[in-house]
């Protein structure tokens, strides 16, 4: 799957359930006509995948393709806890798709990933009124969740939680002055063990990356059309319009005034 074809998924649920198992709890022998995706939070199950067995137990993802020969059968005295999802996957145009990950992930025990569950349980047990929009967008979080972590192998999934802080400062206020060492003492670490592990973690160095982001918005801002290139450079955190062109020019491979301006 092509990565821009991500961005282009619609989901349709077909059933949802938090599978507190018992010990008979099964899944009769059967070819699905739909996406399976199961997160194990505990206990231990085995789902047989065109006849190939897979062991699962908490902290497992396991992805069930459209058209696959599925049965499955808990460890009586180990029943699987489960968040279950049977549904059917577009694209833009209509047409049914597929997911790019493996039948069986070790992903582990994930904060981010219960706390969406949670809330698509929740939304989809009551039914209100629009529902149906919510838990799309829930599970599309999900989903997305699922590819950085399977797909895209995002590295920010498993960053230090200070580089995150710090990126997330960046992002926030880049339109600020900020330099290494702020940003280091507001994470509480020398700077020059948090500069060597912000490029670690970001393949940046603080100040490139500062850069990137400023930049970055600062494209975004000229292609609305509503700035001039010095209103820009100042809202995005360059006194100086020249080195704010030559630092543009750096990173985009073009001048700001390539883009066509009012």
């Amino acid at each position: 799957m092509p990565a821009d074809l991500f961005d282009s998924l619609v989901p349709e649920m077909k059933y949802f359930i938090f599978r507190n198992s018992s010990s008979y709890w099964k899944i009769v022998e059967a070819t699905i006509d739909f996406v399976d995706i199961t997160y194990v939070l505990g206990g231990k199950s085995v789902y047989y995948v065109n006849g190939v067995p897979y062991h699962v137990e908490s902290g497992d993802l396991i992805c069930i393709p459209r058209n696959s020969l599925r049965y499955a059968i808990t460890d009586p005295e180990n029943p699987m806890v489960a968040y279950a999802s049977n549904f059917i996957l577009f694209n833009l145009e209509g047409e049914k798709t597929t997911l790019p990950f493996p039948i069986l992930s070790k992903i582990g025990e994930r904060e981010d990933l219960l706390a969406l569950y949670k809330e698509l349980d929740f939304e989809w047990t009551r039914k209100k009124p629009g529902y149906g929009m919510k838990v799309r967008a829930l599970f599309l979080a999900i989903l997305h969740k699922y590819f950085s972590i399977l797909y895209y192998k995002d590295s920010t999934e498993t960053m230090d939680i200070r580089i995150k802080k710090a990126i997330r400062h960046i992002h926030d206020f880049y339109h600020t002055p900020m330099c290494v060492k702020d940003l280091a003492d507001m994470v509480n670490l020398n700077p020059s063990y948090f500069g060597n592990l912000f490029k670690k973690h970001t393949g940046y160095s603080v100040n490139e990356y500062i850069n990137y982001i400023r930049i970055s918005n600062a494209e975004n801002m000229l292609i609305s059309q509503e700035f001039r290139i010095s209103d820009v450079a100042r809202r995005c955190g360059f006194e100086d319009n020249f080195y704010f062109s030559r630092v543009f020019k750096k990173i985009k491979g073009y001048p700001p005034s390539r883009i066509n301006l009012i």
